[in-house]
């Protein structure tokens, strides 16, 4: 059979046929051993296979080790990963390094540490590396992924595996030409990244990182070219420096939140979440808020307007189950994907990213790999007949473990390395003094999500048109934001009177259950909820309201917020 070489050159997609020799050949090719990829690389050896890893970087860990991202924030439990970092922990003991210190529900590794365990990791079952390199080529043979060319900046080094993960932000799926699902859906923006330095303070090590500036409006070439030049600043805090605050190290490289998606066998995005539609098969699951850190959240995507805006579920967290089609490119053989880059898409990127989940990605990867060489088989048999097994596997290390499983959880509750799951109001009656309170989160996300939870969608409904007409003015808003979440216009005439009047702020404060430790006040404001909503659900006649509220200049932050609202539906006309 031929050989295809598969590259990119000026950005255009380029094939030809290729009948050079390989230099190295391997089981398991694992391009970009980052945060996932270099967990796949131990996953997969462990089980015997030969593995060779690729990275730019010279050090294992992407972005927990070379990005300086050392603390470990949200993410569920269990997983290889825990070996590594308890051989983290012995390093750290033998007093060779300075310890880091977060607080207690997290685990903070500076980057020589959780590179040198990673490498002992590599070491202990005979992974090979190839540093400093980056993929150039992908090589198919009748459809099937059979490895790729790098260049270490002296040479060409080709490779040929019997399973190719790419474990680099999706390098090898461009260099095949394969799909991407894109950013969000206004602009096609993805979150923005940070830059984080290492600190020494009181003989311990801290993490610390920035946003990168936002750069709306401006020209690709400028905002290409302000990108590099904040990534490259030193220190990025030097108001936080001072004689008792050392600067220690530089992350090499930045925090990437969120790199493009790629099209995978099953694509399993946060609007499939909110409307029941829940894989049945998961192989790990992911723990998280929603956190994709731009600062425009009227540009987002709807979805995720729901749950952080109009359902004010900024302060909880959620689970995530992850099916194994997620690691599997449309359409190939031979390849899996590992990292940030599987098929979530935009939204619910945010909700997978975290660093032990990506570590359990890339461990979900690598076993996936080992069998599909064991059984002499593609990905999706593996899918289809050999799903018990591969489940089994994981729950050994606990990678799959259902008790992570919690839904939406408190995030200010913490319980046993986990957060304590939240009950949704089940009945009107439990509706009806959510929606009455101050924090009416819990009853909106119930009246989001009734249908897809196979709940009382007409009681619910009922409940809440009758409510429009309550005296209790929390209660009548807060019935008509429910009913715009699922896209009732019934809501429309009680959303209009909203922003007729005052803006009205409610506030709540610790020790309330879902207050956000690091803020002083969370403020929840009907006014800018009703704005929203009247932009999605509005007739002709509405864009008189919205183009009032688009007309402000004045100073108050939530009236602004509103006027970004009102602007962004108006373009949207």
């Amino acid at each position: 059979m031929s050989v295809t070489r598969h590259t990119l050159i000026d950005g255009e997609h380029i094939e030809c046929a290729y009948e050079g020799k390989s230099d190295h050949e391997c089981g398991v090719c694992v391009v970009g051993a980052g945060t996932a990829g270099a967990i796949a690389a131990i996953s997969a050896a462990r089980r015997g296979e030969d593995v060779l890893t690729i990275d730019l970087a010279p050090i294992p860990g992407g972005t927990g080790t070379a990005a300086c991202v050392w603390d470990y924030y949200y993410g569920a439990n269990g997983g290889l990963y825990e070996q590594v970092n308890a051989a983290a922990d012995e390093i750290i003991a033998e007093g060779n390094y300075i310890p880091s210190s977060v607080p207690d529900y997290k685990k903070s590794y500076p980057t020589a540490v959780k590179s040198l365990a990673l490498v002992h990791g590599f070491e202990k079952y005979h992974v090979r590396s190839i540093w400093s390199a980056f993929v150039t080529d992908v090589f198919t043979e009748d459809g099937k992924v059979i490895g790729v060319a790098v260049f270490d900046g002296e040479k060409t080094i080709t490779v040929r595996a019997e399973v190719v993960i790419d474990g680099a932000e999706g390098a090898v799926c461009r260099l095949l030409g394969l799909n991407t699902l894109g950013g969000r859906r206004s602009d096609g923006k993805l979150a923005r990244f940070s830059r984080t330095v290492g600190k020494m303070m009181n003989g311990h090590m801290y993490g610390i990182w920035s946003f990168n500036d936002d750069f709306a409006g401006k020209s690709p070439e400028e905002s290409a070219r302000l990108n590099l030049e904040w990534a490259g600043r030193m220190p990025c805090f030097p108001d936080r420096m001072n004689e008792d605050r050392r600067l220690y190290s530089m992350g090499c490289e930045v925090g990437r939140r969120e790199v493009l998606c790629v099209e995978t066998e099953k694509v399993y995005t946060f609007l499939d979440l909110l409307e029941g539609r829940i894989p049945e098969n998961p192989i790990f699951y992911t723990f998280a808020p929603l956190d994709n850190a731009n600062p425009d959240l009227w540009n987002e995507d709807e979805e995720f307007q729901d749950w952080q805006m109009l359902c004010t579920l900024h302060a909880s967290g959620i689970s995530v189950g992850i099916p194994p089609e997620c690691l599997i490119p449309n359409g190939t053989r031979g390849l899996l994907v590992a990292g940030k880059h599987i098929g979530t898409g935009h939204t619910m990127t945010s909700a997978v990213r975290m660093k032990t989940d990506m570590e359990k990605c890339g461990e979900a990867a690598g076993v996936m790999a080992s069998m599909m060489i064991k059984h002499d088989c593609d990905a999706q048999t593996i899918c289809r007949e050999r799903f018990a097994e591969l489940r089994e596997i994981l729950s050994e290390t606990g990678c799959y473990n259902k008790e992570n499983d919690r839904g939406v959880c408190d995030l200010n509750q913490p319980d046993n390395g986990m957060w304590k799951p939240v009950k949704l109001p089940g009945t009107v009656e439990e509706l009806r003094e959510s929606l009455a309170s101050i924090y009416p989160s819990l009853g909106l996300f119930a009246v989001r999500t009734v249908k897809g939870r196979g709940g009382d969608v007409e009681g619910f409904t009922n409940a809440l048109v009758g409510w429009l007409d309550s005296d209790d003015k929390l209660l009548r808003e807060n019935s008509a934001v429910a009913l715009g979440l699922i896209g009732d216009k019934r809501a429309l005439p009680e959303l209009r009177r909203i922003p007729e009047g005052k803006c009205d702020t409610h506030t709540y404060s610790s020790p309330h259950k879902y207050f956000f430790g690091w803020l002083e006040t969370t403020v929840l404001c009907n006014y800018v909820k009703a704005v929203c909503l009247i932009g999605r659900l509005g007739e002709k006649e509405d864009d008189e309201i919205l183009k009032r509220i688009a007309g402000y200049d004045g100073e108050d932050k939530n009236l602004l917020t509103a006027r970004e609202y009102a602007i962004a539906a108006l373009n949207k006309r």
